[in-house]
């Protein structure tokens, strides 16, 4: 499971979302209406292109920013194509989860606050396609805008920089997740902090799903083997050679009771 949050429209973040929401129709472009995918929010499952704008932009107005700021933010989470597999691909599912995620990104932050306190706006899509950035591309193996293989399946998040406004014109907490404020100890101090915010979001999957994640699968044991500092690694193969061992280790049969209770029945006489 990964939450990555970087925008698929660059330097868009500091005025309207229109840019933005436009993109996120590209797949709807291509279908009859009968088979969209509409947005979601906590409280409905479709939302329109045009109540998105006008949600994340009218909270985002005259809350003091200067030029440029962000107003918004998006990230995506993208899930491996074996827990998609273990959830059967299923949408509801993934809008469910997609709510508890933003339960857990409000937590994050450490000012007692809940989804229902911010304004966000998600969008299920079901495909990607090779970038220039792809190091299949890189190697010639695939050609930039190729669609990829598998189940491509991914929930793209946009979320205003403000907490919810009770009345017009309000000025309301400012909640950035680009930001860590840190003490001198090094601990995530008034910020919030994005390896707990992606560690939560496994640990809602597995929980929510009943999901049995291996250590390879983990956050940290990819943060550990892509480290530069070699102990982490090593530690990292470590962990991913004990896991496949385990999991071919051959199981010990179970003996057949009766067969057991007669040997013991023959032993006594």
């Amino acid at each position: 499971m990964v939450t990555n949050f970087s925008s698929p429209i660059k330097g868009a973040n500091g005025g309207s979302c229109q840019r933005l929401a436009g993109y996120l129709e590209k797949e709807n472009n291509q279908l009859p209406p009968h088979q969209q995918e509409a947005f979601f929010c906590a409280q409905s499952d479709k939302v329109s292109q045009t109540e998105v704008v006008a949600g994340i932009d009218r909270n985002g107005a005259a809350q003091g920013l200067k030029s440029g700021q962000d107003r918004f933010y998006t990230f995506t989470i993208d899930p491996s194509q074996k827990e998609l597999a273990h959830i059967g691909g299923d949408p509801a599912k993934l809008r469910d989860y997609t709510r508890v995620v933003m339960e857990n990104y409000a937590q994050n932050f450490g000012k007692g606050i809940e989804s229902k306190d911010l304004v966000w706006y998600a969008k299920i899509e079901y495909s990607r396609q090779y970038t220039h950035e792809d190091k299949a591309v890189q190697e010639g193996t695939a050609q930039k805008g190729q669609p990829k293989e598998g189940d491509q399946t991914h929930i793209h998040i946009i979320v205003s920089r403000f907490k919810e406004r009770q009345q017009e014109g309000e000025r309301t907490m400012s909640l950035s997740p680009l930001t860590n404020h840190r003490q001198a100890g090094g601990a995530i101090g008034n910020g919030f902090d994005r390896v707990n915010f992606i560690q939560a979001n496994e640990r809602t999957f597995d929980q929510q799903f009943n999901y049995q994640r291996e250590q390879t699968e983990t956050f940290s044991h990819a943060k550990a083997a892509k480290s530069e500092h070699q102990p982490d690694r090593l530690a990292a193969r470590e962990q991913a050679i004990k896991a496949q061992i385990e999991k071919d280790r051959p199981q010990p049969q179970t003996r057949d009771r009766t067969a057991e209770q007669t040997q013991s029945n023959y032993l006594s006489r």
